[in-house]
């Protein structure tokens, strides 16, 4: 009977409680659905870290992230990550604004303050600053 009643949840997309209760702060790390993509950009259920702060995203529903990959070219931009099951990098010349409720964001872990420093010093010289 559960079953059945979460499948018909589901189905008609009705929000459960205890569901969607998550909100991303500054410096987590996330599972983050980057699909739909376009071009080069980087796609996949993937993790991602969070720029922007939980104020920012109770009040907008959408949070700043830059994605992680364990692609490692040793590139300018690519910041190095701990806490995960494989060595990755933070893709720092990636920033995205994305819905993290509609993207089915779960939290992973915590990464440090200073890991978001070192994303923001290696992204602000791109954008001119």
């Amino acid at each position: 009977m559960h079953y059945f009643l979460h499948s018909l949840s589901r189905t008609l997309n009705i929000q459960q409680p205890h569901m969607n209760k998550y909100i991303p702060d500054r410096a987590d790390i996330i599972w983050l659905d980057f699909e739909p993509t376009k071009g080069k950009e980087i796609g996949k259920y993937r993790p991602a870290l969070i720029l922007s702060s939980k104020e920012y995203a109770q009040k907008t529903g959408l949070i700043i992230c830059s994605p992680i990959s364990t692609s490692i070219r040793g590139g300018a931009t690519e910041v190095l990550i701990d806490g995960l099951d494989n060595p990755s990098v933070v893709a720092a010349s990636i920033v995205n604004t994305l819905s993290y409720k509609n993207r089915k964001a779960k939290l992973i872990t915590k990464s440090s303050q200073s890991v978001v420093n070192e994303v923001l010093a290696r992204l602000l010289p791109l954008m001119g600053g």
